[in-house]
């Protein structure tokens, strides 16, 4: 009896063994996708393997920490992934790029928790995940809310009081979003917890910031700094009253003495190179170069130099002046650009090295745009067109194309013009000018052609393929509903438009893409006046004031537009009540809501051309009215 028990015993254990071994490596599938397990071990490879026949771009995985996000790039090798995680990492979220769309798993992301040897997640795994899919995760289809990643946080935050330092500023921030009323109790709360006569170390005095910041207390949280800037000086707390006093100093002697009183400081902060920028071209300005050169030597690192020798040169490339020394400035930018490239020694931590080396080509061509318009402007013709072809490599703006075009007009290169333009005409990268380089380029090499019917096919070419591109991103949500006043007082409200397709633009009097998107706009809204089936609304947002009205009617005005202007009013929690109702997080966003009452598109972001505005416009009310 005694042996039989004991064979039991070790079957048990054997299946027990074995039941917990197949627990965490049975694949998981979700989609097209096949993953290790449910969840990741840390220290342990854990592969992703793509099932579907879409293309697989350049995607990447965040490493969460706490509120805290690091991208890396996912490498996919026939079809297939391996990464390993850190045990430091609570969670780890997919960002998966398929034919140039992020797979979202219904909304739902693709969020694993990192487990360590004994099985174990973080904490505060589910706050991270949930605080991340009201964040970040929009980014990329997914769905969360700031109700449900507030209540995780508080949970986590009972039964682990031990990372409140982590959470307090998200923990207010979330409470404010949700219902600015509790965040009065929230602050008391806390501190009945911290006492300012008690604090007796940095994360004591930190503490007490974050709480008084939350609570929006400048006058405490100014008094707590201050303390801090005595007692640790060397903290990044005791930087923020240096930086806050030079932006906020109103002549340029008061910014020095700042800047010579603190340079010990400021030269070590990593925000210190915002205050070296400035006074740097405060000095370039004043014409002291001296001075101006003096400061650059400051600066944490050479590329850092480049973005402020661009913003000296683009003004002048613009308006023709001074353009020996701007080439000089400008070539200095590219040059250093170059070297960051072949270093990659200053990625920012939001940047996985992939989207690094993307930016770095970025801004190369943005640079070499601004030198390509001076060599022009210089009339060195060839220097132009050398720059401007590398200024459109990446994706640029229609601009870009259009100035590469100019330059080869000026140069007399037609066939390389007529070449060149059809592709971009084709693309959809043209503007009006742009074209009509297109046919001027066309009656110079063949008088014979039948210029504007070409120029048609091209650009019947181009619209449809941004028919195709727009239909991938239609959608079907529920639009909220909503009243606003006008800026005439009276009330517009959203469900009497029903059966229209309307049009929402998102803007602020301080946004320079919502501004810069307005002629645009403005030759829609004149396109569609006579059309009773369709309505554009602008809903200026993310504006405070108490002129605010008086300052959005003056814009428009000024401006002669002839837009009906909505003002979004903040709700009791302190947001703006219908940007929020959206969901929306930057502007310009235009959200188109067809004639069943419910969005159809979503567009974020300004196109760089008020020709291209205007057709993306056009072309999604058009295939709304299919």
């Amino acid at each position: 009896m005694k042996k039989t028990n004991i064979v039991v015993v070790l079957l048990l254990i054997l299946m027990s063994c074995k039941d917990e071994k197949k627990t965490e490596t049975a694949p998981l599938d979700i989609g097209s996708f096949t993953f290790s397990s449910e969840t990741i071990k840390a220290n342990e490879p854990f592969q992703i393997t793509y099932n579907g026949d879409g293309e697989l771009d350049d995607s990447f995985f965040y490493q969460l920490k706490h509120a805290k996000s690091y991208p890396y790039d996912l490498e996919f090798k026939n079809q297939s992934a391996t990464i390993t995680v850190p045990d430091s990492i609570a969670v780890i979220a997919f960002n998966i790029s398929i034919d140039d769309t992020y797979a979202n798993n219904n909304e739902e992301g693709f969020l694993f928790s990192v487990v360590n040897n004994e099985g174990q997640m973080a904490k505060d795994s589910e706050a991270v995940k949930d605080y991340y899919a009201s964040s970040t995760g929009k980014n990329y289809g997914v769905a969360g809310t700031p109700e449900d990643a507030l209540k995780t946080i508080e949970n986590t935050l009972k039964k682990h009081p031990e990372l409140t330092k982590e959470w307090v500023n998200i923990h207010f921030n979330l409470a404010r979003q949700v219902d600015a009323s509790q965040v009065k109790t929230l602050g008391e709360t806390y501190l009945s917890k911290y006492d300012a006569n008690q604090a007796t170390s940095l994360e004591d005095y930190e503490m007490l910031s974050h709480i008084y910041s939350g609570l929006r207390d400048s006058e405490r949280n100014d008094s707590i700094i201050s303390i801090i800037s005595e007692k640790y000086p060397n903290s990044n707390l005791a930087f923020r009253p240096i930086i806050n006093a030079y932006f906020d100093a109103k002549d340029f002697a008061t910014k020095d003495s700042i800047f010579q009183t603190h340079k010990a400081s400021i030269i070590k902060h990593p925000d210190g190179k915002y205050i070296i920028q400035n006074i740097a071209l405060a000095h370039y300005n004043d014409g002291n170069k001296d001075a101006f050169n003096t400061h650059l030597k400051l600066m944490p690192n050479a590329y850092s130099k480049a973005s402020i020798y661009n913003s000296i040169a683009w003004p002048k490339a613009e308006k023709g002046e001074d353009i020996e020394a701007a080439m000089a400035l400008s070539k200095q930018s590219l040059e250093l650009v170059e070297a960051e490239q072949k270093a990659l020694e200053n990625k920012p931590e939001y940047y996985s090295p992939k989207q690094y080396e993307r930016s770095l080509k970025q801004t190369y061509g943005m640079y070499a745009d601004t030198y390509a318009l001076l060599a022009f402007k210089n009339d060195a013709i060839k220097e132009a067109i050398n720059y401007q072809s590398k200024a459109i490599e990446q994706d640029a703006n229609p601009e870009m194309y259009e100035r590469y075009i100019q330059f080869l007009m000026t140069d007399k290169q037609y066939a390389t013009v007529v070449e060149k333009a059809t592709q971009f005409i084709e693309e959809g990268k043209s503007t009006a000018k742009l074209k009509s380089y297109y046919l001027e380029a066309l009656k110079n090499t063949d008088e014979t052609k039948d210029a504007d019917m070409m120029l048609a096919q091209l650009e019947e070419t181009a619209k449809k393929a941004e028919i195709e591109v727009l239909r991938k991103t239609l959608i079907d949500k529920e639009a909220p509903d909503f009243t606003l006043k006008n800026l005439e007082g009276n009330d517009v409200n959203l469900s009497s438009l029903k059966g229209k397709t309307v049009i929402l633009d998102f803007w602020a009097t301080w946004c320079g893409p919502c501004i810069a998107s307005f002629p645009g706009m403005q030759k829609a809204v004149t396109k569609y006046k006579a059309d009773e089936n369709t309505e554009f609304l602008f809903i200026d947002t993310f504006e405070d004031g108490k002129n605010r009205v008086e300052k959005v009617s003056k814009f428009i005005s000024d401006n002669a537009y002839d837009f009906n202007v909505l003002i979004d009013p903040k709700n009791n929690s302190g947001n703006y009540t219908v940007a929020s109702a959206y969901n929306v997080e930057g502007i310009p966003t235009k959200i188109i809501i067809g004639p069943s009452g419910r969005i159809n598109f979503i567009s974020v972001g300004y196109s760089g051309s008020p020709d291209k505005e205007v057709s993306k416009i056009n072309t999604m009310i058009e295939l709304l009215n299919e």
